[in-house]
């Protein structure tokens, strides 16, 4: 019998509208749920400003670069459902691409700035997308992927995320900017059953194979941004200022740092990405208030020797995502940092994607906080029952904000619903308190976790079997107390006659994959990997035989 759990936060109606004219909703329009807030804001209040140069975007300002470049991509032929990939670093060019592309109703499947030439490539083969827009420094990249292509891009379906004057010399492609048409066009309209079309393609790692695409609708995140206003942290226009350094191609950036201070009229501070001295200069010149981060962020906080030397008195909150965080280090960053709350929240790119946050005023210290309005949760156990409260449990999950499913994906996206279709399997297992407090306690899933970016052990795997000297491969994750976050670790069976190999197959991987996919837990060559006899991997065994072999160095075996 199910037992399910409810948000304690009362449910606003999600319109079924497009995300564009839910954020810009029409003045002439009757107000409607939130949309009358979002009316009320005064449009030339700042959107986004470059932490580096201090160039403001106001918000009458971004508007109007959306329409003008959703003029120029329906010149160059683009129309709604087409598909487009947007690759760089967070920057104002980035996100006046994410706005434009959204206003035309193109499909947008963000890439991971650190993406290697396949990688991109997979993405791109896999999205469909005929229009890429990238940042400058990934085109030599990009270049090394063309030739990977199922189907050729042209060049003038490549726009550079950069001012005309600051393109790289002799390049044959155009800026993002070369296309803002000289007057703004009408944006592309998602009414009624039209909402629950794709809007974004983020990639997830899943637990099996290569990245999957997740296709996440208009409604899923205009419910997304509905559920938020009642749990989230409350921001004040005015006087509140966002940190921006979470990577907005990550389906937690996306929501929290590029879409939802749209909805309350606080402006973010844009920054490429974690750097300590340009992330806490950014946080003093312009006074930031409130930072979405990851754990490893805030353990690094917490040891480093240059904090007094910035003014951080106007931070208030640090919220802390995509990996789960100790209560251990929450209370050592507010011991050092007493006058900063440090929050949680939990979701994953399927859920569009928070499930559970909290705030300052209602926290408790290791959880992940509470259900998001919307969202209805089960916990189950592994006999496919309900759980008692307080015992631990597979979340399972159902609301507005689930994924439409993933992409060219029936069978994947089956097996991660329930039997009848109706609850969506998170792979976490967690217990909830009678205050509806939830923790996450272990993993069903094999995912491993890099400072809150996904990585699927199946991927690095297949990598390693391509390698002559590589007969088996199991890969697992180890956790680094030090860095707060997991490594990925490989078991290799080598081929006769190997010899000594392991710095030539780690500098081998590390060649072909990105940064946070690197095999930073070590290598270790076995005689047999572990497997069940239908012939699984028994990661279990691999975790064991690690926590054993690590314990004077990577001092646990993986966590969360």
């Amino acid at each position: 019998m199910a037992i399910p759990y409810y948000s304690h936060f009362r449910t606003l109606p999600a319109p079924e509208v497009s995300i564009f004219d839910f954020l810009f909703p029409d003045p002439s329009s009757p107000d409607s749920t939130s949309s009358a807030k979002i009316k009320n804001l005064d449009p030339e209040l700042p959107a986004y400003i470059d932490g580096f140069t201090g160039y403001t975007l106001s918000r009458r300002e971004l508007k109007d670069h959306a329409l003008r470049l959703a003029t120029g991509l329906r010149t160059l032929g683009f129309r709604r459902g087409d598909v487009a990939c947007l690759w760089g670093m967070n920057s104002i060019p980035w996100v006046e691409a994410a706005y434009g592309l959204l206003a035309t109703g193109i499909r947008i499947t963000p890439a991971n700035y650190a993406y290697e030439p396949t990688e991109i490539a997979h993405q791109l083969n896999n999205s469909g997308a005929r229009l890429i827009l990238l940042d400058p420094s990934t085109l030599e990249r990009f270049e090394k992927a063309r030739a990977l292509l199922d189907k050729p891009i042209p060049d003038e379906h490549v726009l550079l995320l950069a001012q005309p004057g600051a393109l790289p010399a002799g390049t044959p492609y155009k800026s993002l900017y070369d296309h803002f048409g000289v007057s703004p066009s009408a944006p592309e309209k998602f009414n009624g059953a039209d909402a629950h079309e794709t809007a974004w393609q983020c990639y997830s790692s899943g637990t099996t194979g290569l990245p999957k695409g997740v296709e996440t609708t208009q409604h899923n995140i205009v419910a997304q941004l509905q559920g938020l206003a009642e749990i989230y942290e409350p921001l004040e226009s005015g006087k509140d200022v966002i940190l921006g350094i979470l990577p907005m191609s990550h389906i937690y950036g996306l929501a929290i740092v590029l879409l939802r201070p749209i909805t309350i009229g606080v402006p973010v501070v844009v920054l490429p990405k974690y750097e300590e001295h340009s992330v806490l200069s950014a946080v003093g010149k312009y006074h930031v208030t409130h930072a979405p981060v990851v754990p490893p962020i805030v353990l690094s906080l917490v040891n480093s020797p240059n904090v007094h030397k910035y003014d951080l008195s106007s931070l208030k909150t640090f919220l802390a995502g995509a990996a789960p965080m100790s209560a251990e280090l929450s209370q050592a960053f507010e011991k050092r940092f007493p006058h900063i709350a440090v929050i949680q929240a939990y979701g994953m790119t399927e859920t569009s994607p928070v499930q559970t946050a909290m705030s300052a005023a209602r926290s408790k210290p290791g959880s992940c906080g509470q259900l998001v309005a919307g969202f209805t949760a089960r916990l189950v156990g592994e006999d496919g029952k309900d759980v008692d409260l307080g015992e631990p449990g597979e979340l399972w999950v159902q609301g507005p904000c689930i994924m439409k499913g993933y992409w060219k994906n029936p069978e994947a996206t089956r097996k991660t619903f329930s039997d009848d279709g109706k609850w969506f399997k998170t792979g976490d297992i967690m217990v909830v308190d009678a205050d509806g407090f939830y923790t996450v306690v272990d993993r069903s899933k094999e995912l491993i976790k890099y400072k809150g970016f996904q990585v699927a052990p199946a991927e690095l795997e297949a990598l390693l079997l391509q390698h002559p000297k590589v007969h088996d491969a199991g890969v697992i994750g180890v956790w680094e107390e030090s860095q707060a976050t997991e490594l990925p670790r490989a078991y290799v069976v080598a081929a006769p006659d190997s010899g000594s190999f392991i710095e030539e197959i780690k500098a081998w991987v590390a060649a072909r994959v990105a940064n946070h996919k690197k095999l930073r837990g070590g290598i270790a060559v076995v005689e047999l990997i572990p497997k069940s006899p239908s012939g699984k991997i028994l990661r279990k065994d691999l975790r064991a035989r690690a926590k054993t072999e690590l314990e004077g160095g990577i001092s646990k075996q993986a966590k969360l």
